[in-house]
């Protein structure tokens, strides 16, 4: 059974994410608060990590998350999926997808915008893992 970490403060868009991949098998984790979130990871040991971009006290958080694990050695292989609102919240210049992702700056394997619908996310998440096998 795969396990998934969700970093996210928002506790309904957790649940709603929980309860559907739940009904696929996987095992959640979850973590709220942004500034535990390598601590977790190294704890918790998952197969995949969905991250939010903003949280409550750094609109930026979720991107130093994503640098951070991937400059880790045990976190550095794990495939994370970011999923944001950061583009309808108009918090940043510009707007962010899978183009902008990169090694440095944004070090992420997918971006991709809430809401996201059940199936997309599913989807997402066989092709993540067949490209980690």
């Amino acid at each position: 059974m795969k396990k998934i970490l969700i970093i996210d403060d928002d506790r309904d868009i957790v649940d709603s994410l929980s309860i559907i991949l739940e009904s696929q098998g996987y095992q959640i984790e979850v973590q709220y608060n942004d500034r535990l979130a390598l601590e977790t990871a190294l704890k918790t040991k998952p197969d995949a990590i969905i991250l939010d971009v903003m949280f409550p006290e750094n609109d930026g958080a979720g991107f130093e998350i994503a640098r951070e694990l991937k400059e880790h050695n045990d976190t550095k292989d794990i495939p994370i999926l970011m999923l944001s609102a950061v583009n309808a919240k108009g918090e940043y210049a510009g707007t962010f997808s899978n183009r902008d992702r990169d090694d440095t700056w944004l070090p992420v394997d997918e971006f991709v915008e809430k809401p996201i619908a059940p199936k997309k996310l599913l989807e997402t998440f066989k092709k993540l893992f067949a490209v980690t096998k």
